[in-house]
């Protein structure tokens, strides 16, 4: 049977409206995994990235130049899971907090292990099976972690949520200045525009394929930044 991210799906199918194309992101983790697991970090940071900007949204947070994990622990922060109507409400939001910053840095520590040179996966005897064993971990701490703090967003009534549609153009800005590098800004009737703003704008699929991509390639500045 083939893996699945069975959280993320549930909650797909529970918000279909506000799922925007998180379902792409969702099969192309699973995927990764199943065919290419050394490759599943840049996948597992894609749906971060969706989940922490359409959060962000929501709760309307700053996240500046922060890296990944730093991103991370202010949406956790920003988060009340106080039960108004359970006598030990603020307990539990205190509890809760604890076990998602508690998932979250147990996800950086993956993502930590895949960047140790010549040892991206450990060193088992049996390099493919800890391989695939890594993989799956890190997918279900990013099935686990996303799945809930988009429930408890989405649950909550707001006519202005985002969607999770993609990586945010701002939190890409290492890949977005190496694109603009590439090409050359475009004028049109007197207006000056980036390439990798057109890109983002015009073609978002194209744009994440290619953001992609370059993490794989260019780990120093992609993968090493979701361990930050």
């Amino acid at each position: 049977m083939a893996y699945q991210l069975q959280l993320l799906r549930n909650l797909i199918e529970g918000h279909p409206e506000q799922a925007g194309n998180l379902e792409l992101h969702v099969r192309a983790l699973e995927q990764r995994i199943e065919q290419l697991p050394d490759t599943c970090l840049a996948s597992v940071r894609t749906i971060f990235e969706a989940a922490q900007a359409s959060i962000g949204l929501s709760l309307n947070i700053e996240f500046g130049r922060d890296g990944l994990p730093g991103r991370m622990t202010k949406v956790i922060e920003a988060f009340d899971f106080t039960m108004t109507d359970h006598p030990d409400g603020d307990k539990i939001h205190e509890e809760l907090s604890a076990l998602i910053k508690g998932i979250e840095e147990t996800t950086t520590a993956l993502a930590r292990l895949s960047n140790i040179p010549n040892m991206r996966h450990g060193g088992a005897l049996d390099w493919a099976v800890l391989q695939r064993q890594h993989a799956y971990m890190l997918g279900g701490l990013c099935d686990a972690l996303v799945s809930f703090l988009l429930d408890v967003a989405w649950s909550r009534p707001s006519k202005d949520f985002e969607a999770a549609s993609g990586p945010s153009y701002d939190l890409a800005g290492a890949f977005n200045d190496n694109l603009d590098s590439e090409y050359e800004l475009v004028e049109i009737a007197g207006s000056i525009f980036e390439p990798s703003r057109i890109l983002f704008t015009l073609d978002a699929t194209q744009y994440e394929a290619a953001l992609t991509e370059w993490r794989l390639t260019n780990p120093a500045d992609g993968e090493l930044e979701a361990a930050a």
